[in-house]
């Protein structure tokens, strides 16, 4: 048709069937068991989150719509596979036809998995917000002791359900780990060579969100907390759709010591945007929020060793709009080194 702009970007958006967000969202959890026509439900968790309110209003609902359920709390901080095939061979036993996720981003990778490897539909709720896990078609566990990220189809969940009331009592620590996680996901996904207009309007937000609400979250403001909730629904959109980079590969080695990811990946973030040409501004602020939030890390491994493993990461190398050399890598982590003991 004349005068019809053309079309410059070709894409495609991957995408939970539905995403549900606002406060007690956690208790619609039984009607939408019921509507994906489940019976009888396994509810993976961490045993930490067994005492708290959510449980039990996940409990109740299911409950009051029917559904028999048992619950799995197995699940640990930075999981293996073989805690995976635990939570697989609960789930056989009981004979159930859904799973419900329920915690942070490591029960819900865990429960993406073990659906996926039983061809179930699945229902995750974060506990969270920073890792954006119930939004990706992503699931990360630690095989012979290294973070493997592992990409299906089929780990999208049939439903998402976000409710910011679940992340009003995280620890501040954790608060702040898992945003710095969420900000990594919205600066490092903006500069993907899969980015596009819409995962690029979306990093946008987030950051935003992010910058203006990250400290007071861990400072335990509420508002600021269901505002980071949301920044973390948007930025998994974001990076589930474009990916991450250097940030990412960057961070592996120094969680395969066992750092959180969310601290791993914060204070790598400012180097590796540096290395990629990104605004000098936004660079600035990243290096500011660290500060301000007081997140330290310490390289303890072999330098080299740990570029090594750097170079194998493949998937985020081969979004990063810039090429990575392993003499690069190496200068990074030395750099960061000399940085942080000053």
């Amino acid at each position: 048709m004349e005068g019809m702009l053309a079309i410059t970007h070709e894409f495609q958006l991957l995408l939970p069937r539905y995403i549900i967000f606002g406060s007690d969202a956690v208790q619609r959890v039984g009607s939408e068991a019921k509507r994906l026509g489940a019976s009888k439900i396994l509810v993976v968790t961490s045993h930490g989150m067994v005492k708290r309110v959510c449980m039990e209003q996940v409990t109740s609902s299911l409950s009051s719509h029917g559904l028999r359920f048992k619950i799995f709390t197995g699940v640990v901080p930075e999981p293996t596979v073989e805690n995976a095939q635990a939570c697989l061979s609960e789930a056989k036993a009981f004979g159930v036809d859904l799973l419900v996720g329920l915690g942070g981003g490591s029960v819900l990778d865990v429960t993406k998995k073990v659906a996926s490897d039983l061809a179930l539909g699945k229902i995750l709720m974060p506990a969270t917000a920073g890792t954006g896990s119930e939004v990706t078609n992503i699931s990360v566990l630690k095989v012979q002791g290294r973070k493997k990220v592992l990409i299906n189809d089929s780990f999208i969940a049939d439903v998402a359900i976000v409710d910011p009331t679940l992340g009003l009592t995280m620890p501040p620590k954790l608060a702040a780990s898992t945003g710095m996680d969420a900000l990594a996901h919205a600066t490092e996904c903006y500069q993907s060579k899969r980015a596009n207009p819409v995962t690029k309007a979306l990093a946008k937000e987030a950051f935003t969100i992010i910058k203006e609400n990250l400290r007071a979250a861990v400072a335990g403001d509420a508002k600021a907390r269901v505002n980071m909730s949301l920044a973390s629904l948007i930025a998994g959109i974001a990076f589930g759709n474009s990916g991450t980079t250097l940030g990412h590969a960057l961070s592996f080695p120094l969680s395969d010591e066992g750092i959180p990811h969310g601290e791993a990946v914060g204070v790598m973030l400012p180097y590796a945007l540096e290395y990629n040409g990104f605004d000098p501004g936004i660079i600035g602020e990243v290096k500011t929020l660290i500060a301000d939030l007081d997140i330290r890390v310490a390289i303890k491994g072999d330098i080299h060793e740990m570029a090594k493993k750097v170079m194998t990461d493949e998937r985020h190398l081969a979004n990063n709009p810039r090429e990575v050399r392993l003499a690069d890598v190496v200068d990074i982590y030395e750099k960061f080194k000399r940085e942080s003991r000053s």
